[in-house]
C-alpha cells in the first residue's frame, strides 16, 4: 500500500458509488453497492467496498463524515431488494441487448469476409476467374458494401453502449454527496488491480450471497430448502491500512510503476474483445493414427506433429485458460469458514477441466524454450505470466496475481499413446495462496482421449485429486470417475462424474460435493443425499455451433490469442501471440503455418545444439529453479517491471 489520494465520491439512490478527481470531473470508477460487501473500521475511519472485481479502500477525515457515510451505505442495503433488482435488471437488459448487437455486427463482418474469400476460391477453381470476371466483381462489390454497413453498425452500437453506460453511471440524483472534506481512496496492493473502470463490467460479486448458494437441484425426490440472502454488513472486518502521509502533495504520490500498469489495465474497457477467430477450424488431414501407432508408449511431446493436428493456442495459453472460473477463488478469499474456503478451492480445481468437453481432436502448440505468454484481465481481476522453462522434460511455469489470491504452477507435461487411448499427464503441484496467507496445493489426475482407433472419440479425466490447506491441515479428496455403460465403440452413458470428500486435519469428514466436471458441482448440505446447494456451474458457449466451428473454443479461449490495446506494443518478442506459425494457423493458412512450424523447430534444434557444444545452459528469463528433491520454478517478479519500462533484456532470444 503506497499511499492515499483524495477523490470526490458520490452515492446515488440506485446504490451506485462513483468517484472523480473533482466534484464536476469525469467519473473514474464505480461500484454497485447492492452487489458489494461493505465493512467498516470505526477506529481508523475506514470503509472497505468489495464488489468481487473491484476493491475500494475509503478513509474519512472526520468521525462525522464516517458516520454519515456508514448511514448512507446502510440505507442502500436496507432498501427493498426487489425494487433494487428491478432497477438493475432494466440496466442489465439494455446492456445485454447492446452487447448482442455489437457481437452480431462482429460476426457478420467475420462471416462476410469468410464468404468473400471462399467465393473467390470457388470461382477461381471452377471458372478460372482470377478476380477480373464480371461475377467476381459483382460479388466482391456487394460483399464490401455489406462489410462496410456492418462496420458502421458496429460503430453505432459502440456509441450507444458508451452513451447508455454514461447515463447509468451519472443520471441518478445522489442521496449523499459529501462536503469538500472528501474521502480518500487508497489504490490497491501493487496497483495492478485498479478500481477505475473495473466495475463497468457489472461483474457479480462473489460475496453478496451466503456460503449456501441460491441455486438448488433435486436429489431423487427430496425436499429442498431455500437459501437466504446475506447482505448484512460485517463490522468485524478490520484492516491494518494506514495513511502514509499527511501532506496533500504526498497523498497524490502513488507508486509510479504500479500507476502506469494500472492505467494500461484500464484501457481494457475501451475496446470490444473478439467473439470469433479469424478463420474457422481447418480440416485435420493428417493421419494421427499412423503417427501414434509408430510411437505407442512414447512421450508424444518429443515427436513433431503436422500443424493441422493443433489448435491455435499454445500450452502457455492453455495454462491461462484454467483461470476461466477464477471467481471461485475470489469467493473463497471472502469466506470466514476454513472448510468453506477449502470447498471453493476444490471447485476451482475441478472447474479447470470444464472447457475440455468441447475439444477432443487437437492439441495445443508446444512452446519454444523461453517462449512466454502474458494475460492481463481487469474484468476477471488478475494478471498472468507463463514461460516454458524446460524442453526435456517439458515444463511450463506460470504465476498469477490478484488482490485476493496468488496462484502458481510448474508442471511437467507428458502424453502417451496406449493403442486405443491417449493419456495426458500433468506432473507437478498447483498452488493457491489466499489473501489471508492460507496456502493450498493440489495435483491433477490424468486425462484420457478414448476410442482413438474407431468409434466415438471423447475425453474423460480419471483418478484422484488431493487438495490440501497447509495452514489448517484440512484436505479434500476428489474422485474423477471413469465412465460406465454404452457400447464398445460408443461414449459411456454415465460419464464425467466427480465426488469430493472434505476432511478436518484429524480425518473427520465434514463436507461432500458431487456433480460433473462438465456441468456443475453442488454441496451435499446435510451429508445425507437430501439437499444439495450448487456452488459452481459451467457457463456453456452462447452458441454451440460457433463453438464447434472454432475448434470447440469457449468465448474465453477465443480471446486468449488476441492482441488487444492492452498488449499492443507492450509484448516481448517471445510472447505466444507473436509466434508466426500459430498466428498463420489461426488465420487458416495451413501450408504457410506448416512451413513456419518446421523452420522454427529446426531453429530451436540448432540453438540447443550450439548450447550443448559450448557447454552452456539455456536459462529461463522470468522464473528460477529452486529445491533439489522436488524442484519447482519460482517467479522472480521482474517481468511486470521490465514490461512497464519497455526495456526488455538484451539476451532475450530470437525464438522465431
Amino acid at each position: 500500500l503506497q499511499g492515499w489520494a483524495k477523490r470526490w465520491f458520490q452515492l446515488s439512490k440506485s446504490g451506485l458509488l462513483s468517484y472523480a478527481e473533482q466534484p464536476e470531473g469525469i467519473t473514474r470508477g464505480s461500484i454497485q453497492i447492492t452487489l458489494a460487501a461493505v465493512s467498516f473500521n470505526p477506529q481508523q475511519l475506514l470503509i472497505h467496498v468489495d464488489s468481487g472485481s473491484s476493491l475500494f479502500h475509503l478513509k474519512c477525515t472526520e468521525k462525522q463524515d464516517f458516520k454519515a457515510w456508514k448511514k448512507a451505505f446502510q440505507t442502500i442495503k436496507d432498501m427493498s431488494f426487489e425494487t433494487m433488482d428491478d432497477a438493475l435488471n432494466d440496466h442489465d437488459n439494455i446492456l445485454c441487448h447492446i452487447n448482442r448487437g455489437v457481437r452480431n455486427a462482429d460476426l457478420l463482418i467475420q462471416n462476410m469476409k469468410t464468404l468473400k474469400k471462399n467465393t473467390a476460391h470457388f470461382l477461381k477453381k471452377n471458372y478460372n476467374d482470377d478476380g477480373d470476371g464480371q461475377a467476381h466483381q459483382a460479388i466482391k462489390k456487394e460483399a464490401d458494401r455489406i462489410i462496410s454497413l456492418a462496420d458502421e453498425q458496429k460503430e453505432q452500437w459502440h456509441q450507444v453502449q458508451n452513451m447508455v453506460q454514461h447515463l447509468i453511471n451519472t443520471n441518478s440524483s445522489p442521496i449523499m454527496s459529501p462536503r469538500p472534506s472528501r474521502a480518500n481512496i487508497l489504490n490497491d496492493h501493487d496497483g495492478f488491480i485498479k478500481s477505475s473502470k473495473l466495475s463497468m463490467q457489472r461483474r457479480k460479486s462473489s460475496y453478496d450471497k451466503s456460503t449456501v448458494s441460491e441455486e438448488y437441484y433435486d436429489a431423487k425426490s427430496m425436499i429442498l430448502t431455500s437459501a437466504e440472502d446475506d447482505d448484512s454488513l460485517d463490522d468485524s472486518v478490520h484492516s491494518n491500512l494506514s495513511s502514509t502521509t499527511e501532506e496533500e502533495e504526498e497523498e497524490e504520490e502513488i507508486d509510479e510503476n504500479s500507476t502506469k500498469l494500472s492505467n494500461s489495465i484500464s484501457e481494457s474497457f475501451n475496446f470490444h474483445r473478439r467473439q470469433s477467430l479469424p478463420s474457422p477450424a481447418v480440416p485435420n488431414d493428417a493421419s494421427a493414427l499412423s503417427i501414434f501407432r509408430k510411437n505407442i508408449g512414447k512421450d508424444l511431446t518429443k515427436i513433431a506433429m503436422p500443424v493441422s493436428m493443433n489448435e491455435p493456442l499454445s500450452m502457455l495459453e492453455k495454462a491461462c485458460e484454467e483461470l476461466e472460473y477464477c471467481d471461485l477463488l475470489d469467493r473463497a478469499a471472502g469466506i470466514t469458514d476454513s472448510m468453506d474456503r477449502l470447498m471453493y478451492v476444490v471447485a476451482f480445481a475441478v472447474s479447470s477441466y470444464a472447457s475440455s468437453q468441447w475439444r477432443t481432436n487437437r492439441k495445443p502448440f508446444n512452446p519454444i524454450l523461453t517462449e512466454t505468454y502474458e494475460c492481463i484481465r481487469p474484468d476477471k481481476g488478475f494478471r498472468f505470466i507463463s514461460e516454458k522453462v524446460s524442453h526435456h522434460p517439458l515444463i511450463i511455469a506460470a504465476y498469477v496475481e490478484s488482490h485476493r489470491y496468488t496462484y502458481w504452477q510448474s508442471t511437467r507435461l507428458k502424453s502417451k499413446f496406449w493403442g486405443k487411448s491417449m493419456e495426458f499427464i500433468a506432473e507437478g503441484t498447483f498452488h493457491v495462496k489466499l489473501n489471508n496467507n492460507e496456502e493450498f496445493t493440489f495435483t491433477k489426475p490424468s486425462t484420457w482421449l478414448r476410442n482413438m482407433i474407431a468409434g466415438e472419440k471423447y475425453l474423460e479425466h480419471v483418478g484422484e485429486m488431493k487438495v490440501v490447506n497447509h495452514s489448517t491441515g484440512e484436505y479434500g479428496l476428489v474422485e474423477f470417475k471413469e465412465g460406465t455403460g454404452g457400447g464398445l465403440f460408443s461414449m459411456p452413458k454415465e460419464r464425467n462424474h466427480v465426488q469430493g470428500l472434505l476432511y478436518t486435519a484429524d480425518g473427520e469428514k465434514k463436507k461432500r460435493v458431487v456433480g460433473k466436471w462438465s456441468e456443475s458441482l453442488a454441496e451435499d448440505v446435510g451429508l445425507n443425499d437430501l439437499t444439495f446447494s450448487v456452488i459452481w456451474r459451467v457457463k456453456p458457449p452462447p452458441c454451440l455451433d460457433i463453438c464447434k466451428k472454432y475448434y470447440g473454443f469457449t468465448p474465453f479461449a477465443i480471446e486468449l490469442n488476441e492482441i488487444t490495446p492492452i498488449e499492443k506494443g507492450k509484448l516481448p518478442k517471445t510472447d505466444s501471440r507473436l509466434r508466426p506459425d500459430q498466428r498463420l494457423y489461426e488465420q487458416g493458412k495451413v501450408e504457410q503455418a506448416d512451413q513456419e512450424k518446421s523452420r522454427i523447430e529446426k531453429k530451436q534444434r540448432e540453438t540447443r545444439a550450439w548450447f550443448e557444444e559450448n557447454n552452456k545452459t539455456w536459462q529461463p528469463l522470468w522464473f528460477q529453479e529452486e529445491g533439489t528433491d522436488h524442484p519447482s520454478w519460482k517467479f522472480t517478479g521482474e517481468y511486470w517491471h521490465v514490461r512497464e519500462s519497455g526495456q526488455w533484456p538484451e539476451n532475450t532470444p530470437e525464438l522465431w
